[in-house]
């Protein structure tokens, strides 16, 4: 039955190419256009090379030390973490898996090679051995440094830079100068995309500076945990009773963000729904007015097929089996387009991958390259939501005029052109 209704859609196809044109194009560019918008999103909320903690993983980047005069709060110092604080929390907190230290000021410096070729490297920084537990890069030669390499001259580089410098990517054991100072390398990772602007470097140094205060420091925190809402809680107890020790002519603050909220730029009270709502009005924009369009052309085909569907009632067809048959010859239609709309978000996010991924990012200050890799656009999610996306055009633009033209007796019908 299905084979025959997909020949009978076959066949209306080559017979109506005015419609079946203006439907393929339809449906593609309402595909293609919600395609590029989830791609964008997963991009930044899925778990990407080498981000793929990101839904269990918590985001200390901000902290404030304010301290108390009359008159009112003055000498703000806003920082980052220290190493100690990171320490201390990972004590209290036992919900904590691993915590990540990040330099936040990631500095470009001189790197010179053996063989004296000079470099002006941009983003160096400072990392701890977590770092890489926390982030899951894929190492091309050696490995990462380990904790027991925290207070040795090591570095791991990216492939990019390794090819740069020494024009191969198996580099581990080689040795070179950052700023003077010697540095073995100890593994070489797969780059990172400029659109995963966290994990995006050339050079990571086993290096996290303890000569601090015990609050404030110069690094992000990423931390890990399979109970996200428990470990918050653990963290915020463990600060406020460190704030309790602290002099009472200052005041502190620590934001702690879940992943989502820092890369959405949004407040620790929003929703998801909050975060996520003026996006979803986006996405149903893209996919409503091409299937109102849509909906309106079949209605139009389906005036001309009334004949047709009072002959199948009097013969005994009943109404779902009209509905089925509409169903599967829209959904023929529906899969060609769909095929042709995610070609076309797939070149779109390609091609302009440079600024289509700045979208919705409040915070873009570099130019680094915004390559798109093979994680960010084939995998489960991407085609569980095409799928989607496909079956909902199909449903909403056939639905309704073939239920209106099932409205009609079958004498009306059978009488339509007489």
């Amino acid at each position: 039955m299905i084979k025959h209704f997909l020949h009978q859609a076959w066949t209306m196809m080559k017979q109506q190419k005015l419609f079946t044109g203006m439907y393929l194009i339809g449906t593609a560019v309402s595909i293609a256009l919600a395609m590029t918008l989830f791609i964008i999103f997963y991009i930044k909320l899925g778990p990407v090379y080498p981000e793929y903690n990101r839904q269990r993983m918590l985001v200390i980047e901000n902290t404030q030390e304010c301290e108390k005069h009359e008159g009112g709060y003055s000498s703000t110092r806003g920082l980052g973490i220290s190493g100690k604080f990171a320490d201390l929390l990972k004590r209290e907190g036992k919900s904590i898996d691993k915590v990540a230290l990040l330099s936040s000021n990631q500095r470009n410096r001189n790197v010179e090679t053996i063989d004296k070729s000079k470099k002006r490297v941009e983003n160096i920084a400072n990392v701890n051995a977590e770092y890489w537990q926390v982030f899951n890069y894929r190492f091309i030669d050696g490995l990462p440094f380990t904790k027991e390499q925290m207070n040795e001259n090591v570095a791991v580089i990216s492939t990019t830079l390794a090819q740069e410098l020494f024009a191969d990517t198996h580099v581990a054991g080689k040795s070179l100068n950052i700023d003077d100072t010697p540095y073995r390398i100890v593994g070489v990772v797969e780059a990172a995309s400029g659109c995963t602007p966290i994990t995006q470097g050339n050079i990571w140094i086993a290096s996290v500076f303890y000569n601090e205060n015990e609050f404030q420091g110069h690094y992000h925190a990423y931390i890990t945990s399979d109970n996200i809402d428990k470990c918050m809680a653990e963290i915020n107890d463990a600060f406020n009773r460190y704030t309790q020790t602290r002099p009472k002519n200052f005041t502190y603050t620590m934001e702690m963000e879940k992943y989502w909220q820092n890369a959405l730029d949004c407040d620790t009270e929003t929703t998801p729904f909050e975060a996520m709502g003026k996006y979803l009005y986006i996405l149903l924009a893209f996919l409503f007015i091409p299937a109102l369009n849509l909906s309106g052309m079949i209605s139009s085909r389906m005036d001309s097929r009334l004949d047709e569907i009072g002959v199948r009632k009097a013969y005994g067809a009943t109404n779902s089996e009209i509905i089925t048959q509409v169903l599967w010859e829209n959904l023929l239609l529906t899969i060609v387009g769909t095929v042709l709309g995610v070609v076309l978000s797939y070149i779109v996010i390609i091609t302009g991958s440079s600024w289509i991924t700045a979208f919705f990012d409040t915070r873009v200050n570099d130019l680094s390259p915004r390559e798109i890799n093979a994680d960010m656009l084939l995998n489960p999610t991407v085609i569980v939501c095409i799928v989607a996306l496909t079956l909902v055009l199909n449903i909403a633009s056939a639905l309704v005029p073939t239920l209106i033209a099932l409205k009609k007796d079958i004498i009306q019908s059978l009488y339509h052109k007489r």
